[in-house]
């Protein structure tokens, strides 16, 4: 018994040295103070690597060229590419399930065992047999009949991949809506750091004539120190505009999925035509919206997924029929107690047939339905919520674009007003009729009036981008400007 002792003892003392030694190994992978940041290795070469596609950079990017560079670079389609490749792969390992699986095995070993014997046949009451064999085969397993389990598996599996490739072309129409919108704010932008610079401008005209009528007696220092303030602000409202249209150009560029320092040469919006007004009321809208939305049409196929879940896990309680086999050799050498070796080099085989059937499984089976079940409902009641919010959208871009190409209008006349009653304004003060106070509202105004007409045009290319969007047009037609 002392040897068996001491043999424990040395396991334990081995096993405490094992693990004592592997968590001072995972010790010395953490931080090692709590007051000292850890040395970060050195990433920056792996974390500064891009690999942009399609890059000119002396080319000119209008909102077409700009989207076909988003869809080159932007990992958010790439990602659902990997997932639409991966739902198809999960399909053919549904489909593999009605061919017979075939393997090659091999077994190979010693064996040395004592056996028990009669006294009165072996004197010592226990023989010795040594044993080495080899056995390759050549193992067949298929699965003949489930009463229709499998088949209901592969529809869930290509509603499954039908879903994902949707959902593949909706992240493509949703890159382009991000892109075009983020084209359309760059365009703004840009129009209202012209309506400031113009803005500037008339600051200046009337700080001049303000400044000549002061010389020639006809103005107060009030009225030039006014002038004064109006340029300062025009001033700082370039400025200001100007870094907004760096900020939207920096939006832009992230938005294509391209490094953040790249430099483009992107055409203005405002060299494009504005949109047209829709040419179908809004419930026709509305009813193409829901035949062509990749987020409408991959609910229904979450809804078609979710039942032939639930019909694979109803058959789940009928029987499993399937048949295996072996082919084998048998190569091997047996001996009793040091006798010569007896040998055997013999083919053999076997084909079995297998009938089961559920009988008990502690409510396994109950549970996995009534989840099926649960997640059917859940996956109509989104269709519904998909649908409904579809609707919505549908209704809220097609008022986004009426209402934005009226305010269009309206600002452009208003403009057009501005300037009249602006220039009038001058005119008379410079005349010594009117007063510096009306030149400065007018002057107001006139800015306030070239910011709503850029703005406007600005929403209404969104606006109709947005429309383009909601009705989940085909990419082909995604053009948001005619």
């Amino acid at each position: 018994m002392p040897q068996p002792r001491r043999t424990e003892c040395l396991w334990s003392v081995l096993c405490a040295v094992t693990a004592a030694l592997s968590s001072a190994q995972a010790a010395a992978q953490a931080p090692a103070t709590a007051d000292k940041p850890w040395p970060i290795p050195p990433y920056a070469a792996r974390a500064a690597q891009f690999d942009v596609r399609g890059l000119e950079p002396r080319k000119r990017y209008g909102l077409v060229e700009l989207i076909d560079l988003a869809q080159r670079n932007n990992p958010q389609t790439r990602a659902a590419w990997e997932a639409a490749r991966e739902a198809a792969a999960a399909e053919g390992l549904v489909e593999s399930s009605y061919l017979p699986q075939i393997s090659l095995q091999a077994l190979a070993g010693l064996e040395h065992t004592p056996l028990p014997a009669p006294k009165n046949v072996v004197p010592e009451g226990f023989f010795v047999s040594n044993a080495r064999e080899i056995i390759p085969s050549v193992a067949l397993k298929w699965l003949l009949f489930d009463f229709g389990q499998r088949k209901a598996k592969l529809e869930a599996a290509r509603a499954d991949s039908f879903v994902a490739n949707v959902s593949f072309t909706g992240a493509h129409q949703s890159l382009i809506f991000q892109v075009s919108q983020a084209y359309f704010d760059l365009g703004a932008a840009r129009g209202r750091l012209r309506a400031a610079q113009a803005a500037l401008k008339t600051a200046l005209t009337t700080q001049d004539a303000t400044t000549a009528k002061r010389n020639n007696g006809l103005a107060t220092i009030v009225s030039v120190a006014q002038a004064e303030r109006q340029t300062a602000q025009a001033r700082y409202g370039v400025t200001a505009t100007e870094g907004a249209e760096r900020n939207t150009y920096a939006s832009l560029i992230a938005s294509l999925g391209i490094p953040a320092d790249t430099e483009l040469d992107v055409m203005d919006s405002n060299e494009l035509p504005l949109p047209t007004q829709p040419v179908q009321n809004v419930s026709a809208a509305i009813r193409e919206s829901l035949g062509n939305r990749p987020d409408v049409i991959a609910a229904i196929g979450k809804v078609d997924a979710a039942r032939a879940s639930l019909d694979a896990e109803r058959r789940s309680r009928y029987p499993v029929i399937d048949v295996s086999a072996h082919a084998f050799q048998n190569a091997g050498w047996v001996s009793s107690d040091g006798k010569p070796y007896s040998s055997v080099n013999r083919p053999g085989g076997n084909i079995l047939f297998s009938f089961s059937v559920p009988l008990f499984d502690g409510g396994l089976r109950s549970s996995r339905i009534s989840i099926a079940r649960s997640k059917v409902r859940e996956a109509e009641e989104k269709l519904d919520q998909t649908r409904d919010t579809a609707a919505q959208q549908v209704v809220k871009a097609y008022n986004g674009l009426v209402t934005s190409l009226a305010e269009y209008e309206a600002s452009t006349e208003l403009s057009r007003a501005a300037h009249t009653a602006y220039d009038a304004a001058l005119r008379s003060y410079r005349q010594g009729v009117g007063t510096y106070t009306d030149v400065a509202t007018e002057e107001n105004a006139v800015v306030q009036a070239e910011t709503q007409v850029e703005d406007a045009r600005a929403s209404a290319h969104t606006a109709a981008a947005a429309l383009v969007f909601a009705m989940g047009t085909p990419e082909s037609n995604a053009s948001p400007a005619p």
